[in-house]
């Protein structure tokens, strides 16, 4: 009796641990501004103006261990966007689809924010994850641009560990994402910058 109970202990500890998921909490899910639906629409100090539309937002979970037995779960938000295509400086306008930006829920409990932006002649490289505890220990800044003022602003610099990246011309040094609102501006290398003109 004792020998099957503990079996059957150990076959639904091996179950539930198979079953781990990784969610997101509510205070994760404040780093996510966007409903999907929104238009942003951004100015740069040349005076083009450039936007991003977004699609749609979708919660879903993923499996990166899908081959181990006991993989874990975990819970991502996703963001997506039609965008003008970074490499393209034709008179002809193009657009692409990608994702915009995401959180997730590693596979130790911690969140991650991803922001995948592209725009005219204009991309952003972040290699690591956005450690999302990083932060929340940071303290916000407040800035002022030409079309609002924002005071939860977080400043996020681009990455570019082997040199591959820095030497284009659309790469952007960093972006200044607002908690409450999400992207408001980012810097190109060559002195460009662009700023959210409005969102709707």
């Amino acid at each position: 009796m004792k020998k099957r109970l503990v079996f059957f202990l150990l076959c639904t500890s091996f179950f539930m641990s198979c079953d781990q998921t990784n969610r997101l909490s509510e205070e994760d899910y404040k780093w996510m501004p966007y409903c999907g639906n929104e238009t942003l629409v951004f100015k740069s100090n040349t005076e083009h103006v450039d936007t991003i539309f977004l699609l749609k937002k979708d919660t879903f979970l993923a499996y990166p261990e899908a081959q181990s037995i006991s993989g874990i779960k975990h819970e991502v938000v996703s963001v997506f966007c039609k965008h003008t295509d970074p490499n393209h400086l034709d008179e002809k306008h193009r657009y692409l689809e990608n994702n915009f930006v995401q959180i997730q829920k590693n596979k130790n409990s911690h969140a991650e924010i991803n922001i995948l932006l592209s725009a005219r002649d204009s991309r952003f490289y972040h290699l690591s994850p956005i450690k999302i505890d990083s932060l929340n220990r940071e303290k916000p800044s407040t800035l002022q641009t030409r079309y609002g003022h924002y005071d939860d602003v977080y400043v996020i610099h681009g990455e570019d560990y082997l040199g591959n990246y820095y030497g284009r011309s659309n790469f952007i040094t960093k972006i200044y994402w607002s908690k409450s609102q999400g992207l408001i501006r980012y810097d190109k290398k060559d002195t460009v910058f662009w700023e959210l003109l409005m969102k709707y």
